[in-house]
């Protein structure tokens, strides 16, 4: 599958290809909403109404990077699903959904401390190397795109990306 630029006739005009950009790019954006969700069903939930839109919406689509616009999608249906339910996420409503089951608590306690010390970790680190991980592991961008975004070579990006880790797993130690 070759990542080229899909141009505004593609994204029109060929099925094939918007499928080909749903199939390469879907992952990426249900790591970018289960991120900020912690809620599996509704990252999936949100991930296929961004790929609906994107439907619905491709011939407003001007060319470039599909990725990025797939994400500039993604984050308006995050706001505005937010805005419709006038509430911001926390770990505790990770933890009363699981109340019914204690299997499900054990598994949404661990995880509610795993992305809290995970969090803390993150405020650590220097804005570089957090914006540096922000765009490589929770938004899946590629050294070569994260270098570009960040306006620095990508021979630094990962040297940065290194030291973050490294960082990171000192403090999560």
């Amino acid at each position: 599958m070759t990542k080229k630029p899909l141009s505004n006739k593609e994204m029109i005009d060929s099925a094939d290809r918007f499928e080909d950009m749903y199939k390469s790019n879907a992952p990426l954006i249900y790591r970018f909403m289960f991120w900020r969700t912690k809620d599996q069903m509704l990252a999936e939930d949100l991930t296929s109404n961004v790929f609906e839109k994107a439907w619905r919406t491709r011939r407003s689509f001007t060319g470039g990077s599909a990725k990025a616009w797939l994400y500039r999608i993604a984050r308006t249906t995050l706001i505005d699903y937010w805005r419709k339910k006038k509430e911001v996420p926390d770990d505790g409503d990770i933890i009363a959904r699981a109340v019914s089951d204690s299997a499900e608590l054990d598994e949404a306690l661990d995880q509610s401390m795993a992305v809290t010390e995970m969090r803390k970790a993150l405020a650590k680190l220097p804005p570089d190397m957090r914006q540096v991980v922000r765009c490589r592991f929770i938004e899946g961008r590629s050294a070569r795109e994260t270098a570009a975004q960040l306006n620095i070579s990508e021979a630094n990006v990962r040297v940065i990306q290194y030291r973050a880790l490294k960082k990171l797993r000192n403090y999560l130690r």
